[in-house]
């Protein structure tokens, strides 16, 4: 049985070997070390909002989010379900979100 932080750690690996992402950057990784700042500073619903906005491989990092936490929804779609829930699951959300950054902004930048 696997814990949660193995699971977090492969899932990063994954996404950051994964050609479908593109996490964009001077240094191939800088995006996936911005959201965590943008996360803490701004909240993760503005963050989403953000990378709405700007696409720039903000999408692509907040994608691997998603995917992690086992949701096939879009950015936008995830968002909502973010907004119509209550504070406790954004909280917890928010939680599992920057545990498994953590892991993707190691594994991101080669």
């Amino acid at each position: 049985m696997k814990n949660l932080e193995q699971i977090r750690a492969k899932d990063a690996f994954e996404a950051a070997n994964n050609s479908a992402y593109k996490f964009n950057g001077k240094n191939g990784g800088d995006i996936v070390k911005k959201v965590p700042t943008m996360i803490l500073e701004n909240g993760l619903l503005a963050a989403l909002a953000f990378s709405l906005e700007t696409g720039k491989g903000y999408e692509d990092v907040f994608k691997a989010c998603i995917t992690h936490l086992g949701k096939n929804l879009s950015l936008d779609k995830f968002l909502e379900e973010l907004i119509n829930n209550d504070s406790s699951n954004l909280r917890a959300v928010t939680a599992e979100i920057m545990a498994y950054l953590n892991y993707l902004r190691r594994f991101a930048n080669k």
